[in-house]
């Protein structure tokens, strides 16, 4: 969810800018306890507890590259700017791509870092260790409509894509698409768990074991991570688990945040800033967190949100959750608005396999044009039911 960073998140983007980080061995309990199975559960067992999916974003960009972002000289992915004017305030925003009305296709280079998960202290009923193995759905992920076209009603494009083009849809020139490139597959990585940094369940239906991991442990091996892999500022790295839910202490009573997008300051090259952009997010199995939200359901919520603000700096009046959930937000994410539904995905069937991504929240929500501007006068995308009106100023007090 796009709400202000919270404290693990703004940890992560201290210690992107070169901020050493002890590591958590030194604080696991001691290895002499018994090894232990996955507890076995039921269907949903996490929302039966109460847990909901949640996203994050933040931005450790500096004021002066904020500016150069602003005068489009900074060095990123491919990026324009725009504003919208709502009660006489002005609120500008930056988008991935090019202006819509140039008609051009961009293409923006994708890096995946494959992550598995070895956790100590646990076994299989086999009695052999317990690896969250990515490896499994490498290919479909590649497959999915993130980086594959189907039909949609704006095109036969790619799925953020198809939204980006929804809320463009009567000022874009017909053939102006952003799209993300087949992506390159970087060093796959195991990270080793510790005890006490995961609590490990099992499906009792599926057979699927899933884990909630230690937020502060994971960001602080994603930190790493991130210093060690050559990322390109002009790509879209990519950090991928599987079934992988984060909660603090490893705990389902405080969970689940299963992605998130940020940007940073990546140095300079010459005279041009350069900025990173950033997206980590897990594969989930459906039955962990309701039948609709599977398999790229998070990726594909972080990927539009990162579309449609890359340096998590769009701001916009400030509005409140649709659907009866709580709470208020002031910035562009166009995720965040429709994940309070039950039915938040939208199935798209790809060589037989079913995926769900996330239905999106258009621009002309959030600036709460009257009527809408996008496709068919829509505010959500692709299911345009879901969000019939704009947003609505906050009320909670």
């Amino acid at each position: 969810m796009g709400r202000p960073a919270p404290q693990w998140l703004l940890v992560l983007m201290f210690l992107l800018i070169g901020t050493s980080l002890f590591s958590a061995a030194q604080i696991s309990p001691a290895p002499d306890q018994p090894v232990q199975q996955p507890l076995l559960v039921d269907d949903n067992f996490l929302q039966i507890k109460g847990a909901q999916a949640q996203f994050e974003s933040a931005n450790q960009v500096s004021d002066n590259v904020k500016i150069a972002i602003r005068q489009g000289r900074a060095g990123s992915v491919p990026y324009f700017n725009n504003s919208f004017n709502h009660e006489r305030e002005t609120y500008p925003f930056t988008t991935v791509g090019r202006n819509p009305k140039r008609g051009e296709t961009t293409a923006v280079g994708t890096q995946i870092i494959p992550i598995s998960m070895f956790f100590q202290g646990y076994a299989g009923q086999d009695g052999q260790p317990v690896i969250l193995d990515i490896t499994p759905v490498l290919a479909k992920f590649r497959n999915s409509p993130n980086f594959s076209r189907a039909t949609y009603s704006t095109g036969v494009t790619q799925f953020a894509d198809a939204v980006q083009r929804a809320q463009f849809f009567h000022v874009m020139d017909p053939e102006w698409h952003t799209l993300l490139e087949r992506p390159r597959i970087l060093t796959p990585l195991i990270i080793d768990v510790p005890r006490g940094f995961a609590t490990l369940f099992r499906n009792r239906s599926t057979g699927i074991v899933f884990a909630v991991v230690d937020t502060a442990f994971f960001i602080s091996q994603l930190n790493s991570i991130i210093q060690l892999e050559h990322l390109d500022a002009e790509s879209l790295p990519i950090a991928l688990t599987s079934n992988v839910l984060l909660a603090p202490g490893g705990t389902a009573q405080s969970c689940c945040v299963v992605g998130f997008h940020t940007a940073f300051d990546a140095g300079d090259r010459g005279n041009i800033p350069l900025v990173q952009t950033f997206v980590w997010g897990s594969w989930i199995d459906a039955g962990i967190l309701g039948t609709d939200f599977a398999d790229v359901t998070a990726l594909s919520h972080e990927i539009s949100e990162w579309m449609n603000d890359p340096f998590g700096a769009n701001l916009v009046p400030v509005w409140q959750f649709p659907n009866g959930a709580t709470g208020c937000q002031n910035n562009l994410q166009t995720g965040d608005p429709i994940e309070v539904f039950a039915h938040a995905g939208f199935p798209v069937t790809i060589d037989g396999f079913t995926y769900h991504p996330q239905n999106q929240a258009l621009l002309q929500w959030f600036t709460r044009e009257t009527p809408s501007s996008a496709i068919e006068g829509a505010y959500s995308y692709p299911n345009q039911s879901l969000l019939t009106g704009p947003s609505q100023p906050c009320t909670t007090k």
